[in-house]
């Protein structure tokens, strides 16, 4: 009997080693098993971070730019070969030339406005091709170099004859009858047109008056006219 219960002892005592024993391999492979899990899941994370990165970048990185980028067409057009001008709009082989035909005959343009005088180039072309032509130091003539002085225009004046006061007796007395002329003669009392006339008349057929009195030869004038005229006159 006491050998049976030690053999029964022995082998309780066994099997809760085996137990045991399973037990912590149980505990031992869950353990494995969570870390294993965990290394998975640290990967799987790292993976989608990765991938999100290179998204990101792609999709905020700058688009790549053409190495062969069209250069700025600028043209000085006073330098410009006929080839070179046809690279701007609207401008063909045959305009070009006739752009450096006159060129050539005006000793070059003064600024790019002037453009617009060569035959073919009207404003709408103008207007395509003037941000891409320059002048070196332009010139820009003022008004008033450029267009023809005007003369104003001045109403005429009304031109005012400035007409001298008729003389009087007084300014002329006494008045020389041997070289008087009829007009003057009229200035005396009583003599009118008639009467100057017959004393120019009387005067040449006497070759001149010898004396004042002669005047009483005078036909229209009777004693007391010539009385009255007598202190007007003289006869040198």
């Amino acid at each position: 009997m006491p050998y049976k219960r030690g053999k029964e002892a022995a082998l309780i005592i066994t099997t809760g080693m085996i137990l045991a024993g399973s037990a912590a391999w149980h505990i031992t492979d869950s353990r494995e098993k969570r870390e294993d899990i965990a290394v998975i899941t640290r990967s799987v994370v790292t993976t989608a971070a990765a991938s999100v990165q290179v998204t990101t970048a792609r999709e905020t990185a700058p688009a790549p730019t053409s190495q062969t980028a069209t250069t700025f067409l600028m043209l000085d057009i006073n330098s410009a070969t006929a080839e070179e001008l046809t690279q701007l709009n609207g401008i063909g082989e045959h305009l070009a030339a006739v752009i450096v035909d006159y060129r050539t005959q005006h000793g070059g343009f003064l600024n790019i406005e002037e453009l617009m005088q060569v035959s073919g180039i009207g404003e709408a072309t103008f207007a395509d091709i003037r941000g891409h032509v320059f002048v070196a130091d332009p010139i820009y003539t003022t008004a008033a170099q450029t267009e023809k002085p005007t003369i104003p225009d001045i109403e005429p004046t009304e031109e005012v004859e400035t007409t001298e006061p008729p003389l009087t007796l007084e300014d002329v007395a006494p008045i020389d009858i041997n070289t008087a002329n009829a007009e003057t003669l009229m200035l005396l009392p009583h003599v009118d047109e008639e009467t100057a006339e017959e004393i120019v008349e009387l005067r040449e057929k006497l070759g001149h008056f010898s004396n004042t009195y002669e005047l009483l030869y005078v036909k229209s004038l009777v004693q007391s006219d010539v009385a009255d005229i007598l202190e007007y006159v003289v006869a040198e």
